[in-house]
């Protein structure tokens, strides 16, 4: 157990993961009151969607309400855009005999995969590097993280070209900017790096 918690720490130590950190620490060190909004203003769609269904007499899955909180608050906090999981309709309990409304909400595709790879990553850890024959026929982690990224990528591209068009004085308002922004400054807008990046932290 301790040789497997050295060898863990030799990873995290390596120095792509220092850069990784020495990059986005300035930004997760500044307090300002435009992330307060964020959180206030996702809670007032959590508080919005419990009144609905009380009113309705039907209980909430809270935890799925809480992770689309989370969800919605990280996202656009990370990236200036969330992926808009609280409108989409909360699942009903097993219990309940009524109408039930189909659902297609763009952000279930997201929030489904996000959910899936870190469901499949979670048992290559007892596996260390043999994890490989489990997903011999196919990386089952990189086939959803692919799925998350159709989201991301559209982002990072626009932030990338806004940076292109600036003519390299890319500049940001330090109030309102996202991690987004913070790391397009940062790097040379190498678009894997900021993918990984964006989506480690999410």
């Amino acid at each position: 157990m301790v040789r497997k918690q050295q060898r863990r720490n030799r990873r995290v130590d390596q120095p792509h993961f220092r850069f990784h950190r020495s990059i986005t620490r300035p930004f997760f060190s500044r307090d300002r009151i435009s992330d307060f909004e964020i959180f206030d203003r996702h809670a007032d769609l959590v508080i919005s969607k419990l009144k609905e269904r009380f009113g309705q007499g039907i209980s909430v899955n809270v935890q799925d309400l809480l992770s689309r909180y989370t969800m919605d608050t990280a996202t656009e906090f990370l990236f200036g855009q969330d992926v808009k999981s609280l409108s989409a309709g909360l699942p009903y309990p097993s219990t309940y005999s009524g109408f039930i409304p189909p659902s297609d909400h763009p952000s279930d595709k997201f929030t489904l995969a996000f959910n899936r790879a870190q469901q499949y990553a979670f048992p290559r850890g007892f596996f260390a590097s043999a994890w490989r024959l489990l997903d011999f026929w196919e990386d089952t982690v990189r086939t959803q993280i692919g799925i998350t990224n159709q989201f991301i990528d559209p982002l990072i591209h626009a932030a990338l070209q806004r940076k292109k068009d600036a003519k390299g004085v890319y500049e940001v308002n330090v109030d309102d900017s996202t991690l987004l922004d913070h790391l397009v400054q940062q790097t040379d807008g190498m678009s894997d790096t900021l993918t990984d990046r964006l989506t480690s932290c999410l």
